[in-house]
Protein backbone atom coordinates (compact mmCIF):
# COMPACT_ATOMS: atom_id res chain seq x y z
CA UNK A 1 0.00 0.00 0.00
CA UNK A 2 1.06 3.43 -0.24
CA UNK A 3 2.83 3.28 -3.86
CA UNK A 4 4.61 0.75 -3.17
CA UNK A 5 4.14 -1.46 -6.82
CA UNK A 6 3.36 1.38 -9.37
CA UNK A 7 1.10 0.54 -12.25
CA UNK A 8 0.67 3.47 -15.31
CA UNK A 9 -2.69 4.50 -15.58
CA UNK A 10 -4.32 6.96 -17.49
CA UNK A 11 -7.22 9.44 -17.03
CA UNK A 12 -8.82 11.58 -19.42
CA UNK A 13 -9.09 15.22 -18.38
CA UNK A 14 -12.74 16.69 -18.06
CA UNK A 15 -11.85 20.06 -18.84
CA UNK A 16 -9.12 20.19 -21.95
CA UNK A 17 -9.97 15.86 -22.87
CA UNK A 18 -6.27 15.22 -23.43
CA UNK A 19 -5.06 11.98 -21.47
CA UNK A 20 -2.88 12.46 -18.07
CA UNK A 21 -0.64 9.09 -17.24
CA UNK A 22 0.45 8.64 -13.76
CA UNK A 23 2.07 5.95 -11.94
CA UNK A 24 0.35 4.43 -9.09
CA UNK A 25 -0.44 1.78 -6.53
CA UNK A 26 -3.40 0.06 -7.73
CA UNK A 27 -4.27 -0.88 -4.33
CA UNK A 28 -4.33 2.46 -3.18
CA UNK A 29 -6.48 3.46 -6.27
CA UNK A 30 -9.04 0.60 -4.81
CA UNK A 31 -8.90 2.09 -1.38
CA UNK A 32 -9.53 5.65 -2.74
CA UNK A 33 -12.48 3.75 -5.37
CA UNK A 34 -13.99 2.71 -1.66
CA UNK A 35 -13.91 5.83 -0.06
CA UNK A 36 -10.29 6.73 1.43
CA UNK A 37 -9.63 10.46 0.86
CA UNK A 38 -7.14 11.32 -2.15
CA UNK A 39 -4.57 13.10 -0.03
CA UNK A 40 -4.56 9.48 1.94
CA UNK A 41 -5.02 7.11 -0.62
CA UNK A 42 -1.69 8.87 -2.76
CA UNK A 43 0.46 10.56 0.01
CA UNK A 44 3.03 10.11 -2.77
CA UNK A 45 1.30 12.01 -5.23
CA UNK A 46 0.79 16.29 -5.97
CA UNK A 47 -2.14 17.78 -5.15
CA UNK A 48 -2.59 18.48 -8.42
CA UNK A 49 -1.98 14.70 -9.83
CA UNK A 50 -4.64 13.98 -6.71
CA UNK A 51 -7.22 16.70 -8.72
CA UNK A 52 -6.89 14.04 -11.75
CA UNK A 53 -9.03 11.65 -8.54
CA UNK A 54 -11.05 13.61 -6.93
CA UNK A 55 -12.58 15.80 -10.65
CA UNK A 56 -10.73 14.40 -13.25
CA UNK A 57 -8.51 18.02 -13.95
CA UNK A 58 -5.57 17.59 -14.61
CA UNK A 59 -2.36 19.22 -13.37
CA UNK A 60 -2.64 22.38 -16.61
CA UNK A 61 -6.13 23.16 -16.37
CA UNK A 62 -5.85 22.78 -12.35
CA UNK A 63 -3.34 25.55 -12.44
CA UNK A 64 -5.59 27.71 -14.45
CA UNK A 65 -8.31 27.34 -12.67
CA UNK A 66 -7.19 27.02 -9.19
CA UNK A 67 -4.18 29.81 -9.46
CA UNK A 68 -1.70 29.99 -6.37
CA UNK A 69 -1.29 33.33 -6.17
CA UNK A 70 -3.94 34.55 -3.75
CA UNK A 71 -4.24 37.90 -5.24
CA UNK A 72 -6.00 35.85 -8.32
CA UNK A 73 -9.45 35.35 -6.50
CA UNK A 74 -9.66 39.25 -6.07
Amino acid sequence: MFGEILELITIRCCVCKKMVALRVDLEDVACHEAGMLAQHAFPYLKPDERELFISAVCPSCYSLLCPSDRLAYN
